[in-house]
C-alpha cells in the first residue's frame, strides 16, 4: 500500500495537535483544582508512565492479527524476538505470555515461551490488577484491540513508514501507544524524528543458554549461509569460483532447518555470510539475526551494509560489513580472512568476547526494564 507523503505530514501534524491539546487540557485541569485546595488528590501526575502500578504487572506479547498472522509462524524472526522477550521476563520472575488466536504454536524454537489464546489473553488481562501489552506489529488487531494502551517494539520500519503508517500514526494520535523502541538507531531516529517521542533501542533478543560455541564441532574452511532469495545460489556459485582462483578450498554450508539444527551447523562454520540484501533500498534490513547469532557462536560473519549489522559489527574486528552488493566484493573479504594467518581465530574471538560482554539477552535486561516501565528491583 503507497501511503502519500501528504497524509504523513497531515498524520503527525494531527499527532502533535492531539498532543498539544492533552498538555493543555492537563494544564488546565491542574490550575482548577489548584485553586480549589484539591490539588493533590485531583492532579493526574504529568508523565503518563509514573502513574503505572508499582507492582509487578502481568505481561502480554503477540502479533496476532487475524487467520492469516495467527500469532505464530514457523520460521518467523520477529516471533523469535517475541518468544525471547517473554523468556526473559520469565527468568527475571514475571508472569509473561505470548498470544496467538488458539493458543498454539509452530514447534521449531529451541525453547518456547508459554503460549496463551486470545479469548484466556483477555480474560487474564480483565483479572490483572496491573498488566503490560506488548507488539512487534501495529495492525495486530486481533491483540491489540483487547489493550486500552500498548508497548511497541518496532522491528520492520518498512512496514512502520509505508503500508502500516496510516495506523502507526492513528493510534499514536490516539496515545494508544504508551512507549515505543526500535531494533536499532535508523529505527529510534525515525520515530524520534517523526512523531516526537523518547524512543528507546532494544537490539535483538538471542539466547545465550542454547546459541554457544562449540569447537568440537568446528569444520576446516566451512563457510555458512541461508537461503536469502534468488541470488543466493547464483552468489555462492561465483564466490567459490572467486575464492578457488584466490588459492582457497572452501566448503560452503546452507544452513536449514529448525532453530536446535541451525545452532549445530552454524557451530561448525568458520565464517558465515549474511547474503540479505534488505528489504526495501531506503531502510535495509532493520536488525538481521543471524550475524548475532554467528557471533555468538564464534563463527565471523560477512554482511553486506543493509544498517542493521552496523549495530553488533566493528569492522574488521569482529565481523566485515562489504559496503558493495557484489558477490565479488565478499568474496575478496573472505579470501583476506582465510589468506591471513591467524586472523579467523583471532576475529572468532573477538566474536565471542563481544557476545558475551554485550550482545546476550541478560545484557539487555536493563533496556527491557526501562522501556516497560518495571519496578525497580
Amino acid at each position: 500500500m503507497k501511503v502519500d507523503f501528504a497524509f504523513k505530514r497531515s498524520a503527525v501534524a494531527w499527532h502533535q495537535v492531539a498532543s498539544g491539546l492533552r498538555r493543555l487540557g492537563g494544564a488546565v485541569k491542574d490550575d482548577v483544582a489548584e485553586w480549589v485546595g484539591a490539588r493533590d488528590s485531583a492532579r493526574p501526575p504529568a508523565d503518563a508512565t509514573r502513574s503505572l502500578p508499582r507492582e509487578r504487572p502481568e505481561i502480554f506479547v503477540s502479533y496476532a492479527t487475524d487467520e492469516t498472522i495467527r500469532g505464530s509462524h514457523r520460521f518467523c524472526g520477529g516471533e523469535k524476538l517475541l518468544n525471547n522477550l517473554v523468556l526473559l521476563l520469565r527468568r527475571h520472575g514475571y508472569e509473561a505470555w505470548m498470544v496467538s488466536l488458539d493458543g498454539k504454536h509452530s514447534d521449531w524454537l529451541i525453547e518456547h515461551a508459554p503460549f496463551l489464546s486470545v479469548d484466556e489473553f483477555r480474560a487474564r488481562r480483565e483479572r490483572a490488577t496491573c498488566s503490560r501489552c506488548v507488539t512487534s506489529w501495529v495492525t495486530a488487531k486481533a491483540f491489540l484491540k483487547h489493550c486500552p494502551a500498548f508497548y511497541f517494539w518496532d522491528q520492520e520500519l518498512g512496514a512502520s513508514s509505508r503500508s502500516h503508517f496510516p495506523t502507526l500514526a492513528r493510534r499514536m494520535a490516539a496515545g494508544k501507544i504508551i512507549k515505543t523502541a526500535g531494533v536499532n538507531r535508523t529505527v529510534q531516529a525515525w520515530h524520534r524524528a517523526m512523531f516526537e517521542v523518547p524512543a528507546l533501542v532494544l537490539r535483538q533478543l538471542i539466547d545465550e543458554a542454547h546459541w554457544q560455541p562449540d569447537p568440537a564441532r568446528r569444520v576446516p574452511c566451512r563457510v555458512g549461509y541461508f537461503d536469502e532469495g534468488e541470488h543466493g545460489a547464483e552468489f555462492i556459485r561465483r564466490i567459490g569460483e572467486a575464492t578457488r582462483e584466490a588459492g582457497l578450498e572452501l566448503e560452503f554450508l546452507q544452513l536449514a532447518g529448525v532453530e536446535s539444527e541451525i545452532v549445530s551447523q552454524m557451530q561448525s562454520c568458520g565464517t558465515f555470510l549474511a547474503l540479505n540484501l534488505g528489504k526495501s533500498p531506503l531502510w535495509g534490513e532493520g536488525g538481521p539475526m543471524s550475524p548475532q547469532e554467528a557471533m555468538a557462536c564464534g563463527t565471523v560473519p560477512l554482511c553486506f551494509d543493509i544498517n542493521g549489522p552496523w549495530e553488533l559489527i566493528q569492522q574488521h574486528y569482529n565481523g566485515i560489513i562489504v559496503p558493495d552488493f557484489t558477490p565479488d566484493a565478499m568474496a575478496r573479504e573472505l579470501a583476506l580472512i582465510y589468506g591471513t594467518p591467524g586472523r579467523l581465530e583471532t576475529m572468532s574471538q573477538r566474536c565471542m568476547e563481544m557476545t558475551e560482554s554485550s550482545h546476550t539477552m541478560e545484557a539487555r535486561w536493563p533496556t527491557v526494564a526501562r522501556f516497560l516501565d518495571l519496578p525497580e528491583s
